[in-house]
């Protein structure tokens, strides 16, 4: 009972991990679609304003070129940046939990298994959803067809997610040895 008293912080790791996964996988999916859509604009914008040729003495086409040709060159790499920036946030909240010095009372497990339940069911929800738009035919569903890498990272979030749940668990409430390890 007294190392209960003494622990202050009761489950404020564990809602924040897991604020943090919820938080990835909603961002993941918002942001894939609107880089769909921006990619998709970028395609139809950008032919048609290095189409116009000169109005008066002003090359428009050139100058459209040089600002609407490059922005369709970074929007181009916005599918990959995405897939890196969502790969790089689950590394940082798997690494965040393993330089984190909080061990939870053992009592809060079952408390633990009710969140990862929980970020199952999001994340099967999350995914179900992202497959409905991803199988259609529409320009959307093609744009987000061609970001391969984020669009594997969503559909199969149950089971990333799942796994980095499990794996950040062991080292919460299994703790580390804080003696020296070695043999004779």
């Amino acid at each position: 009972m007294n190392n209960l008293r003494k622990d202050k912080k009761g489950m404020q790791g564990i809602i924040f991990f897991f604020i943090i996964l919820f938080s990835i996988l909603i961002i993941g999916f918002v942001a894939a679609i609107t880089v769909g859509i921006i990619h998709y604009s970028s395609g139809v914008i950008t032919p048609v304003m290095e189409g116009i040729g000169m109005v008066g003495p002003a090359n428009v086409s050139e100058a459209a070129t040089y600002s609407f040709g490059t922005v369709d060159t970074l929007v181009g790499a916005l599918p990959w940046l995405l897939a890196f920036a969502m790969g790089a946030s689950l590394v940082f909240s798997v690494v965040m939990v393993l330089s984190y010095s909080y061990h939870p009372n053992p009592m809060f497990i079952g408390v633990y298994f009710a969140f990862i339940l929980l970020l199952i069911v999001f994340a099967i929800i999350m995914s179900n959803a992202y497959e409905n738009i991803y199988t259609g035919t529409d320009e959307i569903a093609m744009e987000l067809q061609n970001q391969v890498a984020v669009s594997n990272m969503i559909l199969y979030s149950p089971v990333i997610f799942s796994t980095i749940a499990f794996i950040t668990g062991i080292f919460f409430f299994a703790g580390r040895n804080s003696g020296e390890a070695g043999g004779i």
